[in-house]
């Protein structure tokens, strides 16, 4: 807390007397007696000499302050150190350097909002929301819809080899043959003068029977199938490490939040020994040792608001969304229901998991693909159709046509349909095997899960308990020591557990929320994050 004196020595000057902490939250206030004064015409002097710390971020005032002409007293020696450095690294541009302060200063007192910028866009995200905007902006996503695509393309073309191939030609040629090329000799006649032939034909063919293709078919369709498993396979990771991003965030500012209510503490502690060591029942140790417990509470403040702004930035950039934006969670950060019994949980897992579709898809494709190989020894039966006019000119065109039909049979490949009818079998079971492997990863990440979630709990438990133990030893501490029956040393004993329990208390909980993010991916439920989804 900042206590804040004022007087004036002549009828044109004014003296602002400061005791306590300078912090920027008391910037505005001495900001506008300093406006008045200076806007009276007065010379103003700002003393410092009760005050006991002096916040880093107050520095910019202090510089502003000093560019308008208002005589600083009583310094403390850093904060000197401070001003003297910053005026060597900006010259020579100091008169810019001070009117930048100077606008900072009015900004923050609400006087400079015409030339203050214009604040960053605020994004309401709910984590559903994000998770859609994730998947929609997303590259991994995005190239898994496209395989589905590709995996249809591909059947699109087996199907083909089951339908009727129809082809048009239009021939036009002018030409002269020479007789005993073809073995032929007519006394003076040996080559055939230039002549026009034109030939409009029109052709279709179809394979009737051929098990071989249809198999292959429906080995291509099975592909299908094993795209859009993979295609929800990525869309549960892409939602699981979204909705991690976004308990990152709510983590982030719960220890914000928790370290402002902390350095709210510490500063009535702090001044609560400065009034102790005015009274005489105190010690300038004292004062020393709740003024480092200050700081280092603003120090951990510091590294919190920069982990938060770090965490919304990861999450901003995997929603796709403008990284300058500010972002404001809707969901809060709770401690989860209780979990599911491990009977109804390994259900959900076996039933919802697009890891075990994905499994079994491979396989069924697979074994199709051993049936498109064993049917490649059956015989083929196709009919051709041909049909046209031909003739030397457009006037004497006659039609010509002809039906075929035939049967394939393989009779000699070189072994190759064999090696690939056995290399079929290999990969059907080896993705058996992969099946089996994947529902045991599968069993044991709900387990885990499972676990997790009960440990959290439990954690979160003890830590609300120590929490109230830590702020009932921190006030009995505060009241001895007020009373003087104790010293410092209790006080800041208790200081520290208590922000160590209040820090416990929010990883905690951010830890019970991450384990039911991870049990619901693990029973395959963070499914029900993604849009169009079905149950």
């Amino acid at each position: 807390m900042l206590r804040i004196e004022t007087s004036s020595p002549t009828p044109r000057s004014f003296e602002i007397s400061l005791a306590g902490r300078l912090c920027p939250t008391s910037l505005p206030e001495v900001d506008g007696l300093v406006t008045g004064a200076l806007g009276r015409g007065d010379s103003v002097v700002l003393d410092l000499a009760e005050v006991s710390s002096v916040c880093r971020e107050a520095l910019a005032a202090l510089a502003a302050w000093k560019g308008r002409s208002v005589a600083l007293r009583n310094l403390p020696g850093y904060v000197e150190e401070w001003l003297a450095a910053d005026e060597r690294a900006t010259r020579p541009g100091g008169k810019a350097l001070a009117a930048a302060l100077l606008t900072a200063l009015a900004a923050l007192a609400g006087l400079g909002s015409a030339a203050a910028p214009a604040s960053a866009e605020t994004v309401r995200l709910s984590r559903s929301e994000a998770v859609r905007l994730a998947l929609t902006q997303g590259a991994a996503t995005a190239l898994a819809g496209q395989r589905v695509e590709e995996a249809t393309a591909r059947a699109d073309q087996a199907r083909a080899a089951l339908l009727p191939h129809v082809e048009a030609k239009l021939a036009q040629s002018n030409q002269s043959i020479d007789l005993e090329t073809f073995g032929f000799t007519i006394p003076g006649q040996r080559v055939i003068p230039p002549f026009n032939v034109t030939d409009a034909r029109v052709s279709a063919a179809m394979n009737v029977i051929d098990l071989a293709a249809r198999a292959r078919w429906h080995a291509a369709r099975a592909g299908v199938a094993v795209g859009v498993a993979e295609r929800e396979t990525t869309e549960n990771d892409v939602a699981a490490a979204v909705s991690t991003l976004y308990t990152s965030v709510l983590q982030a500012q719960a220890s914000v939040d928790a370290l402002k209510s902390n350095v709210e503490l510490f500063e009535k502690l702090a001044d609560l020994a400065e009034d102790q060591r005015k009274a005489g029942v105190g010690t300038r140790l004292d004062t020393t040792r709740a003024l480092v417990q200050l700081s280092r509470q603003e120090q951990a403040l510091a590294a919190a608001e920069e982990a938060r702004d770090a965490a919304r930035l990861a999450l901003l950039h995997a929603a796709g969304l403008d990284q300058a934006s500010d972002v404001e969670l809707t969901d809060a950060l709770a401690v989860p229901p209780a979990p599911p019994d491990i009977a109804t949980a390994l259900a959900d897992a076996r039933r919802s998991r697009p890891e075990l579709r994905l499994a079994d898809e491979r396989v069924s494709a697979a074994g199709l693909a051993v049936e498109a190989a064993d049917a490649e020894r059956l015989p083929v039966l196709g009919v051709q159709l041909q049909g046209g006019y031909s003739g030397n000119d457009l006037g004497d065109l006659r039609w010509t046509r002809g039906i075929y039909a035939g049967v394939t049979v393989p009779v000699f490949t070189g072994g190759l349909l064999k090696a690939r009818r056995s290399e079929a079998g290999i990969r059907r079971r080896e993705l058996e095997t992969r099946r089996t492997e994947a529902g045991r990863q599968v069993e044991e990440e709900v387990r885990r899960a499972l676990l997790s979630v009960a440990t959290a709990r439990s954690r979160v438990e003890l830590a609300e308990d120590n929490l109230k133990l830590a702020a009932e030893e921190l006030d009995v501490a505060r009241d001895r020591f007020s009373n003087g029956v104790a010293s410092s040393i209790e006080v800041d004993n208790a200081q520290t557990s208590f922000a160590a329990a209040t820090e416990d208390r929010v990883a905690a909980i951010a830890r019970a929320a991450q384990a039911a993010i991870d049990l619901a991916r693990a029973t395959g439920r963070i499914g029900e994050l993604v849009p169009g989804r079905e149950d």
